[in-house]
């Protein structure tokens, strides 16, 4: 960071020293949202409130000035999560707490059908509003979660190698709380019923997950061989950890 002046244009810039912007910004209290890497509407709005904040001229491009300013404030500000987690933790509380209240989009990136259906069909026997797309255009998955107005994103993708791995959003400084808590209950779910799948949780900064506005996870199962059969264990697996989450949430998240 301090390579580039770090401003708002089109297309939007990206890469680790905005990741490391975002940061810096959340820490010393100024609300970005998620650490995305994107500098976007609201990173430049909080540039400007920051700035203005700081007695530095409101321009929005955080350059040398506004850097060293950033980097002032923070060593005041502590080692702590930063205002972005803090704010998810708390708008967890919102979160409808039945299954059957719940906006659920499901992406499939290909070749896992009977799984995706299977899915989709135990959600909607328990009246949860469910959305499915089969594309394998990340960007669209996470516009069409953002436009559905989800409360999760559950992605189905299929891996050549021998993998159960459910990833959930991390990078430096931020994580997506809720999404990690049901990425861990659904690998317990699976563990009980399906041990031999060694299920596994992993932090990840792939695209859907950090586009998404809601908590959002993508499950890599494979091969599709090994997988198929047990299509229906699984299913029944993500939705009852769905079911789990939606009633536990707040009570994990809510009260910290």
């Amino acid at each position: 960071m301090g390579d580039r002046l770090l401003y708002l244009t089109s297309p939007l810039l990206r890469g680790d020293d905005v990741a490391a912007l975002q940061l810096l910004l959340s820490r010393v209290g100024f609300d970005c949202g998620r650490v995305d890497g994107f500098l976007g509407k609201i990173t430049a709005k909080i540039i400007t409130e920051f700035q203005q904040n700081y007695g530095l001229v409101p321009d929005g491009i955080c350059g040398p000035q506004t850097l060293q300013a950033l980097q002032r404030a923070s060593r005041n500000s502590g080692g702590g999560p930063g205002v972005g987690i803090v704010r998810e933790r708390h708008t967890v509380a919102k979160y409808p707490q039945e299954v059957a209240n719940l906006r659920v989009v499901i992406g499939q990136f290909s070749k896992l059908d009977r799984l995706t259906n299977d899915l989709a069909d135990r959600l909607r026997s328990q009246h949860t509003n469910v959305a499915v797309i089969n594309d394998v255009d990340q960007y669209r998955h996470a516009q069409l979660a953002n436009d559905f107005a989800a409360n999760i994103y559950i992605g189905i993708e299929a891996r050549d190698q021998q993998i159960c791995d459910i990833a959930y959003y991390h990078t430096e400084g931020f994580h997506s709380v809720a999404a990690h808590v049901f990425a861990t209950l659904a690998t317990e779910t699976i563990e009980r019923s399906a041990p031999w799948f060694k299920p596994t949780v992993s932090g990840m900064r792939l695209q859907v997950l950090r586009e998404t506005s809601m908590p959002a996870v993508v499950c890599g199962f494979g091969p599709v061989t090994r997988i198929t059969p047990h299509s229906a264990v699984l299913a029944d697996d993500l939705a009852n950890a769905l079911s789990i989450w939606v009633k536990t949430t707040t009570m994990k998240l809510g009260n910290k």
